[in-house]
This record gives structure tokens, C-alpha cells and sequence, in this order.
């Protein structure tokens, strides 16, 4: 599902478009209205939406100082100009943004959706050509790995299961796509991950792909975007692999979410004695092991609650009877899943620096060896006592280190720094803070600008600006400053010296 934001300093006009059409049915989120640029800026940096329908003339900020600030930054957002008659050069001037999109006023549902239904597609093709970072990919293959290992071997409620990780992967709001491929044997299936791997390098190289094998039939989903399936099908359906005779059959399926994918996926497969999961082109076995991962989990839950050393013992027993290396790799990569979704002993950071490491180790015993200290380590130690959360934390401590940087945006901070999904980790940060990321922001900013004006004269206003993250724009420093304290910058500095 795509977000959508609509501004407009004309009341009647944001209201009207956003009850004019139903939304939903054209799978688009309306996540908010905003009166002028400035709350639309702040909207855009907490929601991060896909479109923004914004008018051209508003007050605090105009729409093309408003694409422009955002061109500027990490999003993917897409704009559509609301223009007048005498505006069509705003209008012009937005399309060095990428702008590509405009409607005049007065418009119609009709012209409304066209423009929605054509920029979607941009959407869809930009989400699926983002970049991909190698630390956030490989979490989200062992989550998946771990909610099919507990789906096994725990009998409990798939969406009970996936809650524990929802600060790593989306699981309500994107939709997804299901390819079944029946009638692969496994001693091809090696090669036709590998004819996968190079046809995905060449038409989709960001997507990231999940996969389950059981029983001569292969089950690929990834995230949907704007490619074409039926190449993909037929992609399928004429591979050659060696001594395979028949040709592949495939069957795929569109599901509006990773949960509802992932249900019918593992009904499918649990019954199975022997399931593989793919991850990155790789084979892992899954099921081999299932009383060592249900045991593990157990003693893993025990030990987070009581901290007593006892279970952490008998988890570092139960671990050393493993004797297959990837399967070690999987079982201490959800372990230490499990601990990072606990609490704050060990971090996003700290996660995905495992992650990589496990990753590259060749050898069973020194990974033994070095699993059973650093659970020892973490076990033994308590969750530090905050009012807010480790990751919580984190953003204040980023913000507060990247304050100048203009570009600041907590999509970025979620997905490049804390490898989480950011719809959780704006949901997360709001609820332990009590406002949004983007307010949170805008204080700091406005603190800090304070304490930089103290020293500074009124010469050195873009300066601040400069150091506070808003860019070589004094006038939107200014804006923004007389917003949140009713005085510009400086008259700010005239009071502090007893000019004003």
C-alpha cells in the first residue's frame, strides 16, 4: 500500500480531494493533510510517503522550496504540483526535481486519479530499485528463517510468532508477490538458484528474494514492484537444468501483505519432515534440528527472564551437540534475534555486526566457541534501566551527532543505521518519546541554534543555520526559529545583547 499526503493551505480543497475518492480502493494510505509547506515538511520526514499532492503557493514554505528540500534527501517521495492559471511556472521550475506531474485548479476526481494511478507506477519502480543494504538484507532473511524454524516446531499462532520481529521486517503494508515452482527436483535445485541468481542481477538487482523448498516444489516471494511477472514466469518455465527433462510448471499469486503471504506459506509447508529455506541464493536446511531450536528457544526465554546462569549453562550445553555449521549459523543468528527484540543488551548495531561475522565463519568449533561467550556476556548482564528504549537512544545520540547534516531523515537512520523497519521505528520512537521524530528534530534544532546565537551576531545567522542542519537557507532557519519561539533569529540575538 502506498502513503499519500495532501497540502494545501485551502481547507476546502484538502478536504475535498481526500473524501472525493476512496483511497483504499486504489491500495493508497492517506496519512495526512497539512495547512502549508512547514507541516507538510514535518509530515513527510515522520510518514515517509510515496506521494505528496501538494498546491504550489503556501505560506511558511511554498511547494517548490518543499520538493526541493526533499529532492535533497534520502526519500523516494513523488510529487504532484496543484497549480493555478497565472503558476505554471512554478510548475516548470519543479521539474529539474523530477517533477512530472501537475494539475490545475479547479480538478476533478478523474484528473486526480490519472495522475495517482500514473505516478504509483514510479513509485513501484523507484521502491523496487532502491538501494539495498547488504547488513538490512540479511536480517530480514533471518527473520524469515527463524519465523519458519518456530512455525515448526512451536505451536503457537503465526501472527504471535512474526510480532516478536515486527522492528525488522513489514509485515502489514507492503504487498507481495508468490511464485510456486512445481516439479523441481533438489538435486537441481542448486543449479536453478544459480540461473535465478544472475537472471535477478540483471532485471532486478534490489529486490531482495525469499525462498522455501520442500518436496519438488520451490516457493519464491519477494516484495512487489513494477516488473513484469510474466517474463519472470516464462523465465521459469524454459530453464534448462541438467538431466531435468520435463519443464517446470509455475503458478503465482499476488498477496497484500508479507503476513497473509507467509501463513499460506507455512500451512503449505510445515507438515514436511525436511524444509530448506533460501537464503541469498543459499540452500539451508531447516527442520533436521527442530527439538535442538525449540529447546534452545525455551532455555534462551528462561534465562532473559530469571538471568540465572543455570539455564544459560544448559543453552551452551544444548548448542555444543550441533554438529551442522549453517544449521548453528541460523539457530545463533535467532538467538540473537530473540535477545535484540527483548531489550537493550544487545543492539541493532551489535546485531548486524554479528550478523556479518557468522556469516563469514568457515569453521563449527571456534563458532561454538565464540556463541557461547558472547551469550555468557549478554546473558550475565542486565538490560540497562532507561525510560525509553536502546533504540530510542540511538536516534537521540545520531541526531544529535548529524545535527548539521540538512538531509536528516529517520527513514535514514532506521534503514542505514539501525537496520530496522522504519514504520515500526516511527511508531515506536512516538509512543516512548510522546511526539514525533520530526518535532523531536525541529527542538533540537531550535535548542541548538539558541546556544549558537549566544556567541553569534546577527552576521553570523546563516552560519547557525548552517550548523543546526538547515542548509545555506537563512530564510527557512528564520521560519522555522519564529515558528517555535515567536521571535525571528535576529531579534533573538538583539534581545540577548538588550537591543530589543
Amino acid at each position: 500500500m502506498l502513503k499519500l499526503i495532501i497540502a494545501d493551505d485551502e481547507r476546502i480543497i484538502r478536504e475535498t480531494i481526500s473524501t472525493i475518492i476512496d483511497w483504499k480502493k486504489y491500495d493508497i494510505e492517506l496519512v495526512g493533510l497539512c495547512r502549508n509547506g512547514l507541516e507538510a515538511y514535518d509530515m513527510i520526514l515522520d510518514e515517509s510517503p510515496d506521494i505528496v499532492l501538494t498546491d504550489i503557493r503556501m505560506p511558511g514554505m511554498d511547494g517548490l522550496e518543499l520538493i526541493r528540500r526533499i529532492y535533497e534527501t534520502d526519500l523516494n517521495t513523488q510529487f504532484i504540483i496543484l497549480s493555478g492559471y497565472g503558476e505554471f511556472e512554478y510548475a516548470k521550475a519543479a521539474m529539474k526535481y523530477g517533477v512530472r506531474h501537475y494539475l490545475l485548479k479547479p480538478c476533478s476526481e478523474i484528473h486526480i486519479l490519472e495522475s495517482i494511478k500514473d505516478i504509483a507506477q514510479d513509485c513501484y519502480r523507484k521502491n523496487s530499485s532502491e538501494r539495498s543494504y547488504p547488513a538490512l538484507n540479511s536480517i530480514r532473511h533471518n527473520v524469515i528463517f527463524t519465523i519458519l524454524n518456530n512455525a515448526v516446531c512451536q505451536n503457537r499462532p503465526y501472527d504471535e510468532i512474526m510480532q516478536a520481529y515486527d522492528p525488522y521486517m513489514d509485515f502489514y503494508f507492503s504487498s507481495y508477490h508468490l511464485f510456486y515452482i512445481y516439479f523441481l527436483g533438489f538435486e537441481n535445485l542448486e543449479e536453478f538458484l544459480q540461473q535465478l541468481k544472475q537472471y535477478a542481477k540483471n532485471r532486478f538487482p534490489q529486490v531482495t528474494i525469499h525462498g522455501i523448498y520442500v518436496n519438488y516444489t520451490l516457493l519464491l516471494f519477494f516484495k512487489e514492484f513494477a516488473g513484469n511477472y510474466q517474463d519472470m514466469s516464462h523465465f521459469f518455465s524454459h530453464m534448462r537444468l541438467a538431466g531435468h527433462s520435463a519443464s517446470l510448471e509455475t503458478e503465482d499469486l499476488s498477496f497484500k501483505n508479507l503476513q497473509s503471504l507467509l501463513q499460506t506459506a507455512l500451512d503449505k509447508v510445515r507438515r514436511f519432515s525436511m524444509i530448506y529455506y533460501i537464503n541469498d541464493f543459499h540452500i539451508l536446511s531447516s527442520c533436521n534440528y527442530s527439538f535442538i531450536m525449540d529447546e534452545a528457544n525455551k532455555q534462551l526465554s528462561a534465562s532473559l527472564q530469571s538471568g540465572s546462569t543455570e539455564n544459560t549453562d544448559s543453552l551452551i550445553s544444548l548448542l555444543s551437540e550441533v554438529t551442522d555449521l549453517s544449521f548453528l549459523k541460523q539457530l545463533s543468528n535467532s538467538l540473537m534475534l530473540a535477545i535484540s527484540a527483548a531489550d537493550s543488551r544487545l543492539s541493532t548495531v551489535e546485531l548486524t555486526e554479528w550478523l556479518l561475522n557468522v556469516t563469514h565463519e568457515t569453521q563449527l568449533e571456534p563458532l561454538k566457541l565464540t556463541l557461547a561467550e558472547k551469550l555468557r556476556t549478554l546473558l550475565s548482564a542486565k538490560p540497562e534501566k532507561s525510560a525509553v528504549s536502546a533504540m530510542t537512544k540511538q536516534i537521540r545520540d545520531y541526531v544529535d551527532q548529524h545535527l548539521s547534516d540538512p538531509n536528516l531523515t529517520l527513514k535514514g537512520i532506521a534503514e542505514q543505521h539501525l537496520f530496522m523497519n522504519t514504520d515500526y521505528v516511527s511508531k515506536k520512537f512516538q509512543k516512548e518519546t510522546g511526539t514525533r521524530f520530526s518535532n523531536y528534530l525541529t527542538s533540537v534544532r531550535i535548542e541548538r541554534a539558541k546556544k549558537l546565537l549566544v556567541s553569534a551576531g546577527s552576521d553570523k545567522i546563516q552560519t547557525v543555520a548552517e550548523q543546526v542542519g538547515c542548509g545555506n537557507n537563512p530564510q527557512y532557519f528564520s521560519q522555522l526559529f519564529k515558528k517555535n519561539t515567536g521571535v525571528t533569529p535576529s531579534a533573538y540575538v538583539a534581545r540577548l545583547h538588550g537591543e530589543g
